[in-house]
């Protein structure tokens, strides 16, 4: 009896303990949901823009870190962007920063799901940052090596989590193809604290068997107007 009741206390306590925010990754497929990204222009030679599909208009910058990468795989003066039908294709890159804007492309929003494919070779490292509730950031790292023809990824924000950011930086090789990329824009979220701008990319991860610099920005808290 005193065992069923331990039990029992146990499982009470379980339920009142709220989830825990995450971000998870699946590489078993691309998923069929969110809003398509396509292709909008090259505004210079290290930043790729693209806008979503339908009634979404919000601005999706890819910024190429490849300059800043020290382990190599640099394809330089090499990185660019295009259409492909309807979907965006970035190309030639081995470190690749990807955040949302809204329409004016002032206002950074957050996600709620990415989904991407990429050809490539090396091992891909990816770091999401998340925006929590309380308005602080934790960067969530992921590893993958990438295989022959297109590699699909699919990160998901779960339990309230939003994602700020997606960077990916490949060790030993390089992203000569990035598309199929969708994403689900956090409903309801207009305007969150920013990064510094310029800020550098310091840091170390683990990731097979082997440590890698890939880098976490500080940040800090924007007052809005």
């Amino acid at each position: 009896m005193t065992r069923l009741l331990a039990a029992t206390a146990v499982a009470a306590l379980l339920l009142t303990v709220p989830a825990k925010a995450d971000i998870i990754l699946d590489t078993t497929g691309i998923g069929g949901t969110g809003n398509n990204v396509i292709f909008s222009s090259v505004a210079n030679s290290g930043l790729i823009l693209g806008r979503l599909n339908g009634q979404n208009d919000e601005v999706v910058r890819f910024l190429d870190r490849s300059a800043f990468n020290p382990d190599g795989g640099i394809l330089a003066g090499l990185f660019s962007g295009a259409a492909n039908g309807n979907d965006i294709k970035i190309v030639n890159t081995s470190e690749l920063d990807i955040t949302v804007f809204d329409r004016t492309n002032l206002t950074q929003l957050t996600t709620t799901r990415d989904i991407f494919s990429i050809v490539g070779t090396g091992t891909l490292l990816i770091r999401a940052t998340a925006l929590e509730a309380d308005g602080t950031f934790k960067d969530f790292l992921f590893s993958s090596v990438l295989s022959n023809g297109q590699n699909g990824f699919d990160l998901k924000a779960i339990n309230g989590e939003r994602i700020w950011d997606v960077d990916f930086r490949v060790v030993g090789g390089s992203i000569t193809d990035f598309e199929h990329f969708r994403i689900d824009v956090a409903p309801g979220v207009t305007a969150v604290p920013g990064p510094i701008a310029g800020a550098g990319l310091p840091g170390l991860i683990a990731a097979c068997g082997a440590l890698y610099g890939f880098g976490v920005r500080r940040r800090r808290k924007v007052a809005h107007s």
